[in-house]
């Protein structure tokens, strides 16, 4: 417990340093767009074809795909249970969307691989890029949707689904280095050291820049500016406590391997995407709760870190 606990310790001691860097205004909003860019394009792509490539077989390959039943069914009722807190908080209606997508999405790429990587290495890599993959695929799908809902009831401007987007950020680069290794894994293609090599380096930045990008966005975001709200608490409440519980429940009833069911309660039950964020605020929904869940289910998950690992030994 106490070794997990000191690599979470150590992410969010990166992050702080991210955050004091952009306070003294060496890490400027560009830079923090470029970390960002380099994590999602490079370093975790390349990070995961690596990790992909050197420790899956073609049996192993091929089981994993037919377990993605189980981050398909727990994101949907996650979705389901969201919508319906909503409603029972009485959530503005311009606002159910927003909070329904905050409430059901984790920050899968940016917090969870690291952590899962930290915690779990190779063994939990294949089953936290599924239940990445499979939060990716409902934010750009059902999220974008309740989305424009929400905007379409505070503008005069309708927008529309945008077909061409969605499949663009459907295929995001972590995706695609995931397909194309289980493609070189496959049909059994080697891979020349030299590329083995530049890949590694440039992998292993993953984790740093990532937490050094959070760190840069709760310093723009402004925690001073937050405010604590029911749509706050009932955010929280669906990222650290429906989220793992209907983990534990399906794991339970459909008998789960051990190592599957801690990586999705881990990888389900951590902050908000910062994606969702991004999309309320291009599509000039009121961001401020949006805002503030994010940054605040960051601080909360210090606290429920440990919480979530008891229940990963107790269950898993």
């Amino acid at each position: 417990m106490l070794t997990s606990y000191s690599s979470i310790l150590v992410l969010f001691i990166i992050i702080s340093l991210g955050y004091f860097l952009s306070k003294k205004g060496i890490f400027t909003k560009q830079v923090g767009t470029a970390l960002s860019f380099f994590v999602i394009n490079f370093a975790l792509p390349l990070e995961i074809f690596l990790r992909i490539t050197r420790d899956f077989t073609k049996q192993r390959l091929l089981l994993l795909f037919k377990d993605s039943f189980f981050p398909v069914l727990t994101i949907s009722l996650v979705f389901v249970i969201g919508y319906l807190i909503a409603h029972l908080l009485k959530i503005a209606k311009h606002q159910i969307g927003a909070f329904t997508l905050c409430f059901s999405s984790p920050s899968a790429a940016f917090i969870g691989l690291p952590i899962i990587l930290g915690l779990y290495g190779d063994k939990g890599l294949p089953y936290a890029l599924l239940a990445y993959i499979v939060t990716s695929v409902s934010t750009w799908t059902i999220g974008v949707m309740l989305l424009n809902h929400d905007s379409n009831l505070t503008s005069s401007k309708h927008n529309a689904f945008d077909i061409k987007r969605t499949v663009k950020e459907l295929c995001s680069p972590p995706i695609i280095a995931f397909l194309i290794a289980s493609m070189f894994i496959y049909f059994n293609i080697p891979i020349p050291s030299i590329a083995t090599s530049l890949f590694g380096y440039i992998g292993e930045t993953t984790s740093t820049l990532a937490m050094l990008y959070i760190g840069t966005t709760i310093y723009e975001t402004g925690i001073k500016n937050l405010t604590f709200s029911k749509e706050t608490v009932g955010i929280l409440i669906g990222r650290f406590v429906v989220s793992p519980l209907v983990v534990i429940l399906l794991a339970t009833f459909f008998h789960l391997p051990q190592i599957a069911g801690a990586v999705y309660l881990i990888q389900f039950s951590i902050p908000v995407s910062n994606t969702v964020a991004i999309l309320a605020g291009e599509k000039q929904i009121d961001v401020s709760f949006t805002d503030a869940s994010l940054t605040y289910s960051l601080f909360a998950y210090l606290l429920a870190f440990p919480i979530l690992m008891k229940l990963v030994s107790i269950f898993f």
